[in-house]
């Protein structure tokens, strides 16, 4: 009886050791599991980490334009900053789509990113035409850094650019840029007889406009008709009187050699150029690609900001000794003469574009704190 008890013992303590065995041995297999997938985690983020990156950016301006050397320096700066592993391929001059088609042909992935202007947003979204407003911002016709202060200010507010920047995500958008290439829009003829001073002086003109409804509507309210013709056509349309003058910003007119005679300083256009990149594939990049994109992106609106500065301080004077353009300076009776006359394109806009409210209400209060 004993003999069977102590037998029925062992086989007990048997039985028990080779549970915990058991156990052991499953938890050992477990744990060599979990760190063989973190170590396969480690090496794929390892390798994700060393992986190059190239991004494709189109634009439609030429080579020698301000525009495409923001985006060099742009390439330049991530290249550097994230040690060769992010690239930007510059396709310019409209090579790949025609400008209006960029936002939409990014969003389809046929471009990862691009380098618009306001003007060409507002197609993709009105809330871009919030800035072809006239008078939109404070300015002096005799010290520009009044016009690119207030300007900034704006752009930096959180309630008024960054909140404009933030809309695009919810499209597909994310906005890395709100950089300027320019001053403002001003308007320009092709003849020295017909320099633009009071609101009447514009009435009956043909105006080349750059698009959207805001700016037309602007020469409309003074007696003006505005038109659209594309860029490569404005020398002929000028010398052949198709149109009498045009709104565009003073470095680019110098830079492109436009057959011009005169500019009146009104600021009927306050255009940015955003850098965009699409969220699908902002998303897709490593988290600190996505950072040294963003953070860029902020260096280049401080960059540009600089060079604009630095170019407008004789533009002017250079516009006249190298292609004898005359640029008239109005009186702050002029000035007020032409806000009047087009205060009421704030209020249509508006109608059209709700949104815009809160930013024309920014736009003002920054306005007052900076007078």
């Amino acid at each position: 009886m004993k003999r069977r008890l102590l037998l029925l013992l062992v086989a007990m303590v048997l039985l028990v050791l080779t549970a915990c065995g058991g156990e052991d041995e499953k938890e050992k297999v477990a744990v060599n599991k979990e760190n063989s997938d973190k170590g396969t985690s480690e090496e794929t983020n390892r390798e994700k980490d060393d992986e190059e990156y190239v991004l494709r950016l189109v634009h439609s301006h030429p080579q020698s334009s301000m525009h495409h050397k923001y985006v060099e320096w742009f390439d330049e700066e991530v290249q550097k900053r994230s040690n060769g592993r992010l690239k930007i391929e510059t396709y310019s001059d409209g090579q790949l789509m025609p400008s209006d088609q960029e936002i939409p042909a990014m969003l389809q992935g046929q471009a990862d990113m691009v380098h618009s202007s306001s003007a060409i947003a507002g197609s993709f979204d009105p809330i871009w035409h919030f800035f072809d407003l006239p008078f939109l911002f404070n300015y002096d016709p005799n010290d520009n850094d009044v016009y690119l202060d207030n300007k900034k200010a704006f752009i930096d507010s959180e309630n008024g650019g960054r909140k404009i920047a933030g809309l695009m995500e919810t499209k597909g958008v994310k906005v890395l840029s709100m950089s300027s290439t320019d001053m403002y829009g001003t308007i320009w003829t092709g003849d020295e007889k017909r320099v633009i001073t009071s609101p009447e002086s514009a009435k009956g003109l043909k105006i080349r406009v750059p698009g959207g409804p805001i700016a037309s509507e602007t020469l409309k309210s003074v007696g003006a008709s505005g038109t659209s013709i594309p860029g490569p056509e404005l020398p002929t349309a000028l010398q052949q009187g198709v149109v009498d003058g045009m709104v565009i910003v003073p470095l680019y007119v110098y830079d492109s050699k436009l057959p011009i005679k005169t500019q009146s300083l009104y600021p009927l256009i306050s255009y940015v150029m955003p850098v965009m990149i699409s969220m699908d594939k902002f998303n897709s990049l490593p988290e600190d690609l996505q950072e040294i994109l963003v953070e860029t992106g902020r260096d280049l609106e401080e960059y540009a900001d600089k060079l604009v500065r630095e170019k407008g301080k004789d533009v002017f004077e250079k516009l006249e000794n190298d292609y004898g353009v005359k640029t008239y300076y109005p009186t702050d009776e002029e000035i007020e003469d032409w806000k009047e006359a087009t205060k009421g394109i704030y209020d249509s806009y508006a109608k059209t574009e709700p949104r815009a409210v809160e930013f024309i209400e920014e736009a003002e209060k920054i306005k007052d704190e900076m007078k």
